[in-house]
């Protein structure tokens, strides 16, 4: 009789061993899925702290050039739209180039702008400054208000239709 209830009280907890993994398993995954969800969006953010990096980067060293060329930069050599870029210009990092202050602001405008990336497939850009892309769909401005500049540096970010911008005045 006594080996009966040993027997009987076995098969009673026989299955409830397998049922305690079975929900460990569970919320072991669900952990697991959130910590995979944190980790894309941890990456994502990293991505767009990156191209916000880059966009300040390139437009400090635009308002640096635009220090070094002052009176070039007052008179309007830099002036420059969205969406436009020059047609032809001097590539004055030539060893045999003897640029005007003109044709230098026309370069670095230029040369800074191909490398934002909306122009990657501008022949400008690809044979005569022979520049690399950066920013996705990146454009930049440089407005002229009497002495005041403005640097606009804009991009898209991934999965955003809205335009993202860093904006710096000297």
């Amino acid at each position: 009789m006594k080996n009966k209830i040993k027997l009987l009280k076995h098969k009673l907890h026989a299955g409830f061993t397998l049922m305690e993994i079975l929900v460990a398993r569970l919320v072991l995954s669900i952990g697991l899925l959130g910590m995979a969800g944190m980790q894309v969006f941890s990456l994502s953010s990293n991505y767009d702290a990156y191209l916000r990096t880059q966009a300040t980067f390139f437009a400090y060293e635009l308002v640096d050039k635009l220090k070094a060329n002052r009176a070039e930069a007052l008179a309007g050599g830099y002036d420059t739209a969205v969406s436009s870029i020059a047609g032809s210009v001097t590539n004055c990092q030539s060893s045999t180039a003897n640029c005007s202050p003109n044709e230098l602001a026309v370069f670095e405008v230029t040369q800074w702008k191909c490398a934002l990336g909306s122009y990657q497939g501008n022949a400008v850009c690809n044979a005569a400054l022979d520049m690399t892309p950066i920013l996705p769909n990146g454009d930049g401005s440089v407005i002229r208000n009497g002495t005041q500049l403005t640097v606009n540096v804009q991009w898209l970010e991934r999965g955003n239709t809205e335009v993202v911008s860093v904006v710096t005045e000297l």
